[in-house]
Parts: structure tokens; sequence; C-alpha cells
């Protein structure tokens, strides 16, 4: 009964431990629409809400979720302003964690191992302390590397939210120069009208 209830404990604590989100570096495309998608608000960047993508432009983010505890299943549509949104992640895909199942059950099975050999006697049928270690070790190992193996943890990419493209300045109008007259270029130009014949004839009238 011991041992069935540790087994127990160490399937627990593999199952809540070895399936966490896994976010890689490279940017996934625009969200579109049935997109699973996850964001945050900007004030708070770690707490992540999981939704399904409807829509996304530059005004707000429209998206489903999944109403829990509705035997029907229902889907909630809601938006958001997307200059409120912190981060937003697109799933890309899902993955096994062998590995890390089998290191977290190894070390769940030791502690409870060393448990074992603390609280064991010598008896005719009680397992030596070395065996309560090694015993409960590989026995969470192996639990820890099946659940890991058939439990998958969803994959996200972090992309590129849509911003409002600001409005293009509009160019200045050309300014023509007019042209700066030196004394020496404008003075003979008064002396031709002054020698001018008819210039003369208005000036006498």
């Amino acid at each position: 009964m011991r041992i069935a209830r540790s087994v127990v404990a160490v399937a627990i604590g593999v199952v809540t431990a070895c399936t966490p989100a896994h976010v890689v570096t490279t940017p996934a495309p625009m969200a579109v629409q049935g997109d699973r998608i996850r964001y945050t608000g900007r004030a708070d960047t770690t707490n992540f809400i999981t939704a399904r993508a409807v829509s996304i432009d530059p005004d707000s983010l429209v998206f489903e979720r999944f109403v829990g505890g509705d035997p029907s299943g229902r889907w909630v549509r809601g938006s958001l302003p997307t200059d409120s949104i912190g981060l937003l992640q697109v799933r890309v895909g899902r993955r096994a964690n062998p590995g890390r199942g089998a290191l977290i059950g190894t070390i769940a099975g030791g502690a409870i191992g060393l448990l074992c050999a603390v609280e064991t006697s010598s008896g005719w049928l009680e397992p030596t302390p070395e065996g309560c270690v090694l015993g409960y070790t590989l026995m969470g190992a192996g639990t820890g590397l099946l659940i890991g193996a058939l439990r998958r943890s969803d994959v996200w990419a972090p992309t590129a939210l849509p911003r409002r493209q600001p409005e293009p300045t509009p160019a200045n109008p050309p300014v023509a120069a007019a042209p700066v007259w030196s004394e020496s270029e404008f003075m003979p130009m008064l002396q031709g009208v002054e020698a001018h014949p008819f210039a003369r004839f208005q000036r006498a009238e």
C-alpha cells in the first residue's frame, strides 16, 4: 500500500512538472483566423491568456475563449485593443517531453527512496536501504519517462503585433528663388532705361 501511494505521488508530480509550455525564439507569422494564441497585457507580461484568434488588425484583437465547465462546449467571442497587448504568441506545434519526465521522475523517486531507506528495518521481507533508494529511483525514472513521452506540451512562438502606419508628411512645394542683382549689374540696366528716347518722352509728360 505504501509503495502504491508512492508511485501515485511520483506520477502526479511528473505529470504536473514535465509538461510546461515551450517558447521558441524564431518569430511566427502573423496570427490568422483559427490559430491558437496566447497574449498578455502591458501591465503584466507573465500572465498569459489562451484563446483562438478570429481577426487582428491595428485597432483590435478579436478572439474566442472556451467556456470551462460548459457541457455544450461553447466558445465566447471577445476583443481588446491591440495597443493594450504586451506579448502575443502563436502555437506552432506540440512536442513530447520524455527527457524532462525521466529527470523529474528520477528526482522524485530518489526522494521517496530516501524516505523508505530511513523508515525500513532489516526484517526478513523488508527491503534494504540501498534497495529502497535504487528501486524507487528506477521506478520514478520509468514512470516519468513514460508519462513525458505520452503527454505533449504546446510550443509557442512570438509574433509581431500589427501597428498603424504613420501618415506621410506632405512635402513642401518648391519655392522659386528671385534673382539677386548686384549694384554693378543693376546700374547699367537703369542707365539703359534713362537713355531710351521713349523713357525721356514719358518723363516729359
